[in-house]
């Protein structure tokens, strides 16, 4: 037998035997492993494959790393006004150190657990009931900072605690649920009176703002009339005094026209420039005719 195969021989007898006496050791993901060397603590292997010294070395404990979470036993809590609930919480935690997790505490779940509820006590002892049923998130942070400080040299993270459920006595939450109802109807008469209020000063805006546009309307139709009467008075006495008519009938023309503009709907008269000063000189002309017409006055 050559060389080559002794040390092959030797190998594989080397390998079987440390598979025999578990010299192998693969640790899961998410889970690490404490290494103790002849019953004292050596080290911590992380997840993948390790080789230790049979007889020697041993795995002494496997921990899980990932977030675990235990619910607290519904516990009677007094309030700071003497009232009775029950609590259940739930609390989630992480191994951040499985040395002190293993070492420093014999039941970790057990410690934690009375901790919380411990803690639990003494915060809802000093709130009242309305305090402690509107303040959950109040209470979760308080109780998570307790923890903390007191878990911290056990290894442990406390990433959340929440409150599942505060129930009162039943009486009294007869009592919440009478007055819960009251705030609802009070809040629906207030709000349907809000409704109907916005809806009356929408109506009366609209009714504004329709007198409005009707008042403008007419105005605006009352001038364009007005206009219209003025333009063709204009246009008609032009057109007498092109015809070459005499003063006479020119001032006949102007009396004339001026009482049926009078006679209008309108109670003011808009008449452009040009025919105030074309019907004042007719005027002035028929004022001339009256005055050389009429008779001399006889001295008595």
């Amino acid at each position: 037998m050559d060389s080559f195969a002794i040390i092959t021989l030797v190998f594989f007898i080397f390998v079987a035997f440390m598979l025999f006496f578990g010299a192998f050791i693969i640790v899961r993901q998410g889970y690490c492993a404490l290494v103790t060397r002849l019953g004292s603590y050596s080290q911590t292997l992380s997840p993948g494959l390790h080789i230790i010294i049979p007889f020697i070395d041993s795995v002494d404990r496997t921990v899980d790393l990932r977030e675990q979470v235990f619910a607290l036993a519904s516990q009677s809590v007094i309030t700071k006004d003497n009232v009775n609930i029950h609590v259940d919480a739930v609390v989630y935690y992480q191994i951040i150190n499985p040395y002190s997790a293993i070492y420093e505490i014999s039941n970790l779940v057990y410690a934690i657990e009375q901790l919380a509820l411990t803690s639990l006590r003494n915060i809802i002892g000093e709130m009242a009931l309305d305090d402690t049923l509107s303040s959950r998130d109040t209470i979760n942070t308080k109780l998570q900072l307790i923890i903390d400080a007191a878990a911290s040299k056990w290894g442990v993270k406390t990433n959340r605690i929440e409150l599942k459920d505060i129930n009162p006595p039943a009486d009294i939450q007869r009592a919440m649920n009478v007055q819960m109802e009251a705030e609802r109807n009070k809040r629906a008469a207030i709000l349907n009176a809000e409704g109907r209020k916005e809806s009356e000063i929408l109506k009366a805006e609209g009714d504004k703002q329709a007198l409005i546009r009707r008042a403008e309307g007419q105005a605006q139709k009352v001038r364009l009339e007005v206009e219209a009467e003025a333009i063709t008075a204009k246009s008609y006495i032009e057109h007498i005094k092109s015809a070459g008519a005499t003063k006479e009938v020119l001032q006949l023309m102007y009396m004339n026209t001026l009482e049926k503009i009078a006679d209008g709907k309108a109670n003011k008269i808009f008449l452009p420039t040009e025919s105030i000063t074309a019907l004042g000189g007719l005027a002035a002309a028929g004022e001339l005719f009256n005055t050389k017409m009429s008779p001399p006055a006889v001295e008595a």
